[in-house]
């Protein structure tokens, strides 16, 4: 267990590092996001053994109150890569203490996601939607990688600060036995260098919007 976790320490401060040498080696025009808020996992709509779901995939995905195991921080950068496509790497921490309709002892997760989003819309205008997609790592009551997939919007309040909500559902094989479930997170971000508001729709000369 001293070995795991250790482990987990270690996968950790490696992706945060390169993450801190990435921004750097950036120059000073580049536009990067930061965000940071809380996040929420729900194994409940799921098709888990032994989560009392008897009804199967999406069953009460919006039942909160009972199934969602809410928690944080949720740390992420996201970059712009070209025209309506963006790479978001994100750290999640969190404490699980309901696996669907079962109360459990306490287990910490960490999950370590990297997605790409998709655009529908101007990814300068005040607001957006995008689809992701993706993969991750996560730490709970077993550990194991996911392939991920969803959705998520983003609100600008000015040309700094904003919001974003996701969901996704994060899938993983019962082979490896760690249980699929949805995750949802809201966050407080952060636009370096700014000025969406007067280049927003330079967005399809790829180059000239960061």
């Amino acid at each position: 267990m001293k070995y795991l976790g250790c482990r987990k320490i270690l996968l950790i401060s490696t992706i945060l590092f390169l993450i801190n040498q990435t921004l750097y080696s950036q120059n000073e025009d580049d536009r990067w996001i930061f965000g940071i808020g809380f996040n929420a996992v729900d194994y409940f709509p799921t098709n888990v053994y032994g989560n009392g779901n008897p009804d199967g995939f999406f069953n009460e995905i919006t039942n909160a109150e009972d199934h969602w195991n809410i928690g944080g921080p949720k740390i992420s950068a996201t970059r712009y890569l070209w025209k309506r496509l963006s790479a978001e790497g994100s750290v999640s921490f969190n404490s699980i203490t309901k696996f669907g309709e079962t109360i459990v002892p306490k287990v910490s997760y960490i999950g370590i996601d990297v997605n790409l989003q998709y655009n529908f819309m101007n990814p300068f205008s005040d607001f957006s939607i995008f689809a992701l997609a993706g993969g991750g790592y996560t730490f709970a009551f077993y550990s194991g990688g996911t392939v991920n997939f969803g959705a998520g919007s983003k609100y600008w309040f000015g040309d700094k600060f904003g919001v974003s909500a996701q969901g996704m559902y994060k899938y993983n094989s019962e082979d490896y036995r760690l249980s699929p479930h949805f995750y949802y997170s809201f966050s407080l971000i952060y636009r370096l260098n700014g000025n969406g508001r007067s280049k927003k729709f330079l967005w399809r000369d790829g180059a000239n919007c960061f």
